[in-house]
This record gives structure tokens, C-alpha cells and sequence, in this order.
């Protein structure tokens, strides 16, 4: 895997959101990789600051400048496409470090039409009674 560099990825609050996306759109649909991975640090480390306004600001600009932005530019690609959304950890603003707690995730199929939850929580994730005990297999599910 090629490590893309960002201007302005920071790993902050304030971090390159929109230039990520970008980066991973160019890697997908000009440079034709099959796989991109997103990180983004900032919900990470407004959990360890113990800063709920700023964790809620951070996942606010990854919906609105990455996955939004992504998505828009693969289904105008008109190719299928499956987007993973997930922690790598869990990082409470209570605690202010990482927990061995489960972590919720999303996955879109741009192939499957069926509608399941449409809030991304921890609560609505438990409530699917779907729990992946060894993370690394997390990658099956997105590359099927």
C-alpha cells in the first residue's frame, strides 16, 4: 500500500478533512486503486482531551467532507462501490483513553438497496446484535 500524504492532515480538529477525500478520490477513480483507507485521528484525540464539543465537531466534518464527498464522487463514477465507517478504538470522553469496549460501524453496499439503521451509535450498533470479535476480520466483511 502507497502512503498518501495530505497538506494540512494534521491529526487535529482542525485537519484536512476535505483534502483526504480528494486524495482518496484521486486514488480510486484516476489512479484506479482498488482500496483506499481513510484515518482520521481528530475524534480520537478530542476523546483523549476530554472534549465533547470538539469529538462531535470532528465526526460532524468527517460525515460532511469525507464520506459525503466520497460517496458523491463513486456513485457519479457509476461503478459499484463499499464504504467501511469505523473506529479503530473506542476513546470516551468520560475515561479520556481508549477502552477495550466494541466499536459501532457502518458498511455501504452500493449494490444492496435494503435499508437497515440510519443513525450511527454505539446503542443502535448493539441493538443489531451483529458483533465481529476479532477486528482484523472486519476487512471480510468490506471485500466480499
Amino acid at each position: 500500500m502507497d502512503v498518501i500524504h495530505v497538506e494540512g492532515a494534521n491529526g487535529s480538529l482542525h485537519t484536512n478533512y476535505l483534502g483526504k477525500a480528494e486524495a482518496a478520490i484521486q486514488a480510486l477513480l484516476v489512479d484506479h486503486n482498488d482500496f483506499v483507507y481513510i484515518h482520521v485521528e481528530a475524534p480520537d484525540e478530542m476523546g483523549h482531551q476530554g472534549n465533547l464539543w470538539h469529538k462531535v465537531q470532528s465526526i460532524e466534518q468527517i460525515d460532511r467532507n469525507i464520506i459525503t464527498v466520497v460517496k458523491k464522487a463513486l456513485e457519479d463514477s457509476g461503478e459499484a462501490y463499499r464504504i467501511l465507517v469505523l473506529p479503530d478504538h473506542p476513546t470516551p470522553i468520560c475515561k479520556r483513553t481508549h477502552t477495550s469496549d466494541p466499536v459501532p460501524f457502518v458498511l455501504f453496499d452500493s449494490n444492496n438497496s435494503e435499508k437497515k439503521e440510519t443513525i450511527f451509535s454505539e446503542k443502535t450498533a448493539a441493538a443489531t446484535g451483529v458483533y465481529i470479535a476479532e477486528g482484523h476480520k472486519m476487512i471480510d466483511l468490506l471485500l466480499k
